[in-house]
């Protein structure tokens, strides 16, 4: 086994060799030929294919590297769909890179990013309502509520400009007396619908 001779003049064994040094997880040992080994039985059909074809043959990546690389493929395609996707403009506010990890978001919390909750504007988008106006004949989206508008003015969190408001979303979800008056801003909003 010239792997394990140190004066080897071949360069490709002295590359395998390094990268054995490096991986001390690899052992390297002599198995019997033609037993079954499925590494072994590969590498001597490739080793075949090149002596009587003439061409270097490129073998297959282990499983893990290959989970691994599709792996990443599927995260930058999702990535993708996800920055230029017409759907779900208002999370990505919040959310602006995808992963697999759980966001632990109440109900209300849900809502109010979404815009799906009980807000004038959603309602007359759905044709649920002649009017996307709040009570104060403002648009009545989550923003509103949760800044300007005065029926929800003990809940109010401060304005941010226009430019920052991506930012603001962001902060507010991870601050926790934000999200507190954002959850009873909801329930409050809730409330008032149902008394209509």
């Amino acid at each position: 086994m010239s792997v394990l001779d140190p004066h080897t003049p071949h360069q490709l064994v002295r590359d395998i060799q390094s990268l054995l040094t490096q991986n001390r997880n690899i052992l390297v040992r002599w198995i019997k030929a033609h037993a079954g080994y499925r590494g072994n039985e590969e590498a001597d059909t490739l080793a075949k294919k090149v002596i009587t074809e003439g061409a270097v043959v490129k073998a297959l990546k282990p499983r893990c590297e290959l989970k691994l690389h599709l792996q990443e493929l599927f995260f930058k395609k999702w990535q993708n769909l996800w920055d230029n996707g017409n759907t779900g403009r208002s999370v990505h506010k919040v959310l602006t890179t995808v992963h697999l990890k759980i966001v632990f978001w109440t109900r209300e919390e849900i809502l109010f990013v979404t815009g799906h909750g009980p807000f004038p504007s959603l309602l007359k988008r759905f044709h649920l309502s002649d009017s996307d106006s709040c009570a104060r004949g403002k648009v009545g989206d989550p923003m509103h509520y949760a800044t300007p508008c005065p029926l929800s003015l003990s809940w109010h969190i401060w304005k941010p400009s226009t430019s920052l408001e991506r930012l603001w979303y962001q902060r507010v979800l991870e601050n926790p007396n934000s999200r507190k008056r954002i959850i009873n801003m909801i329930k409050f909003i809730i409330y008032i619908m149902r008394l209509e």
